[in-house]
């Protein structure tokens, strides 16, 4: 993979990015920053879309269409949905789901045997041995994806979030290899917006040093 897409859902998420890209250089296209360098050695193209499933899945297709990244790895916060999920936990997301639409319109076209996507198998072998190296809880599994919460939920999702499952099917379409990245900002115990907004950062930067060290491991 010569070069990684790396997507951010708000410039809270996207903003400890910026000053690790080397050699870098801004581009504004489609009313956003796309932000091109290397880190860790490894030529990325960084950008934030915005909150929700349509603004992700319009970025990323960009990153594909425009910037021809041959990955592209989602970075951010997401709600904890087990209770063995703590807050400021990291959650690669092996798989994501839909929960807030109607699995059948996903099945249709183009045929999928079931309404999940997956991630790609050497991204997620990557994320493994980072792991390894990682003093801290990391956990494999399914995310679930909305713009609203609302039933059912993955009975087996171990996080939460707008962007997931929306970036992964632009990058199944297209056929590009897809992990997300999500670190825990609140979950059953501490939950709410107070909670979101006093974790936030710390859970931005918990995301953020994961992503590095993955690319570090490439």
């Amino acid at each position: 993979m010569k070069k990684i897409g790396i997507l951010c859902a708000t410039h809270r998420e996207f903003s400890p990015y910026v000053p690790t890209i080397q050699n870098g250089n801004v581009e504004e296209y489609a009313m956003h920053s796309f932000y091109m360098g290397k880190i860790a050695g490894i030529e990325v193209v960084a950008v934030y879309s915005g909150c929700g499933k349509i603004n992700a899945s319009i970025t990323a297709q960009i990153l594909i269409d425009r910037y021809q990244v041959d990955a592209i790895i989602f970075s951010g916060i997401a709600g904890g949905m087990k209770e063995e999920i703590k807050v400021f936990d990291t959650v690669v997301c092996t798989a994501s789901v839909f929960h807030d639409t109607n699995h059948e319109i996903y099945t249709d076209f183009p045929i999928l045997d079931e309404p999940v996507f997956y991630a790609d198998e050497s991204l997620i072998s990557l994320a493994q041995k980072t792991a390894e190296r990682i003093n801290r809880q990391i956990h494999f599994g399914i995310a679930t994806t909305g713009d609203r919460f609302v039933e059912p939920i993955h009975p087996e999702a171990l996080c939460i979030d707008m962007e997931t499952a929306a970036v992964a099917h632009a990058c199944y379409l297209s056929q590009v290899p897809f992990l997300a990245i999500r670190s825990i900002s609140d979950n059953t115990i501490e939950a709410g917006q107070e909670a979101i907004n006093r974790n936030y950062d710390q859970a931005v930067h918990q995301s953020y040093q994961f992503v590095c060290e993955l690319l570090r491991e490439m």
